[in-house]
């Protein structure tokens, strides 16, 4: 019964960490498309 708990909380560590590592990566795509949308604004 140890491993289960502790295998539970394993793959909630790593659930969260994952949806973490997403959302610094989406916050860094967002950055990007401001910039490319200033960037394309300017040279119209």
């Amino acid at each position: 019964m140890t491993y289960l708990a502790a295998a539970y909380g394993v793959i909630w560590l790593v659930v969260f960490i994952l949806v973490f590592s997403m959302r610094r990566r989406q916050e860094k795509v967002v950055e990007q498309l401001e910039t490319l949308e200033e960037i394309i604004n300017e040279k119209q």
